[in-house]
């Protein structure tokens, strides 16, 4: 009995101790294969989103931070100019070339100027000023070096531009430097000074006529333009106490592969008034138009003086290079690809050419626009 046990225990033994087959073996692997592919593929596609999230992310900051800067300037363009009652004439219309040197820079009046750049971005330039008064005058008398003022010069600062702004009949207008100011608050030293080819460099008396001045501050002017490396920078500004525009242009924000602008002009006619100058135009947008023709470089005072507006569009890149294209031009037909676009407000938006980026369709992008009122005109169109 003993020996038909041990043998029943042996052959339980053995049984229980065989190992896997082949086949079971083989199932086993295959479905942690298939495990470690799922779990692979899910960790892969969460890389994937975390990428573009984050990619996302990047482009809505640079975008963001973009178009906060040119919007602050732009808010502040033709700040300085003195702003006078309704019977005088504005400053806004002083000969359009009315400008100053400043540091090899020429720098004229024009509180906004677009650079049409045809079929990459475009540059735009804004001017204003810095001055404690906020754009007062005074009435001169006397010689434009030597000037005598119906008061102080309360808020001027030495190394302000200056404005010699003759009204109501001749607006002949001048710019120039307070050099130096005396403990009192006059004047001790002009210089710089642009005499336009009317105005006599000696008088600045033309019978009736009268003249005023202001302190403008720094009169300055701030570049912005999209460079090589796919930047926005910034040109301008003051370096230490000397109010010269900073030549080196500081990137403000990257990702930044395009930059577009247009003025906002009037077109319309005031019923009331009983002109058809400059004056007479609403304050208010009838048309968006390019730095182009009529409102390019030969741009005639008036024409400027009928911009009301500008808007802006930058188009910034997320920087995530895709296996395939992810964007198209704002004309495309690619079913589940993105189109390029600006102005989209408009009934037909208007496409950016991007085949100056390298692989340009195979990145994703986000377009910032803006409308920004050139309040400083406008506070100055009744003299307009």
């Amino acid at each position: 009995m003993n020996t038909s046990m041990r043998m029943f225990s042996r052959l339980r033994s053995q049984r229980f101790q065989t190992g896997l087959s082949l086949v079971e073996l083989l199932v086993g692997i295959l479905i942690g294969l298939v495990a470690t592919l799922a779990i692979s593929n899910l960790f892969s596609g969460f890389e994937a989103r975390k990428r573009m999230i984050a990619g996302g992310a990047d482009a809505q900051s640079s975008g963001v931070l973009a178009m906060y800067y040119m919007q602050r300037d732009a808010q502040n363009a033709g700040y300085g100019l003195p702003l006078y009652n309704s019977s005088d004439p504005s400053p806004l219309l002083c000969p359009i070339n009315t400008s100053i040197n400043q540091g090899g820079v020429i720098i004229n009046l024009s509180p906004v100027v677009i650079v049409d750049g045809g079929t990459g971005s475009d540059i735009v330039r804004i001017r204003y000023g810095n001055p404690a008064s906020g754009g007062a005058s005074l009435r001169a008398t006397g010689t434009m070096t030597a000037p005598t003022l119906d008061g102080r010069l309360i808020g001027c600062q030495e190394n302000d531009v200056v404005l010699f702004h003759q009204t109501p009949t001749n607006p002949n207008c001048s710019l120039g430097r307070l050099q130096k100011v005396n403990s009192d608050r006059t004047i001790n030293t002009l210089s710089e000074i642009n005499t336009p080819p009317t105005a006599s460099p000696v008088s600045i008396l033309n019978g009736a006529d009268w003249v005023r001045f202001s302190c403008l501050g720094a009169w300055n002017q701030y570049e912005y333009t999209v460079n090589a490396a796919m930047e926005l920078t910034r040109t301008g500004g003051t370096s230490g106490t000397t109010p010269f525009p900073n030549s080196a242009a500081v990137p403000v924000a990257s990702d930044i592969v395009a930059l577009q602008a247009q003025y906002g002009i009037t077109e319309t006619i005031d019923p009331t008034a009983t002109t058809t100058t400059a004056a007479a135009y609403l304050n208010r947008v009838d048309r968006w138009v390019d730095a182009t023709g009529t409102f390019g470089p030969t741009m005639a005072l008036m024409d400027r003086n009928r911009i009301r507006a500008i808007r802006i569009a930058v188009i910034a890149r997320d920087g995530n290079l895709q296996r395939s294209n992810v964007s198209q031009t704002c004309n495309g037909a690619a079913a589940g690809v993105s189109r390029v676009c600006i102005w989209q407000a408009d009934a037909n938006p208007a496409g950016v050419d991007l085949s100056g980026v390298p692989n340009w369709q195979r990145y994703r992008y986000r377009s910032f626009e803006a409308t920004i009122p050139l309040r400083n005109i406008i506070w100055n169109r009744d003299a307009l």
